[in-house]
């Protein structure tokens, strides 16, 4: 078995966008990297989510929360970082 270095990866909290959910967590990503690199890149048809909680895209209620979450990355319609939320 060959040995694989560690990869130093960039801890980012984000709000992910999907067709009826809004998962707000933590993802980690490449350093040189954009979130759209790591949507465009073939490292897997998933992105990895730790502490979790997703929301109900209408209600906006808080339906669960997981310490893991794995998102398809073809269900996903926005993604973004340093996000800061604002009321009405």
């Amino acid at each position: 078995m060959a040995y694989k270095g560690i990869v130093k990866k960039e801890k980012v909290n984000a709000v992910i966008r999907t067709g009826n959910e809004k998962i707000s967590g933590t993802i980690f990503k490449l350093p040189q990297n954009r979130l759209l690199d790591m949507l465009n890149q073939d490292s897997g048809p998933f992105i990895p989510v730790t502490s979790a909680k997703v929301f109900h895209i209408v209600t906006g209620r808080l339906m669960y929360e997981a310490e893991f979450l794995a998102v398809n990355k073809n269900s996903v319609v926005l993604i973004a970082d340093k996000v800061r939320e604002v009321g009405d």
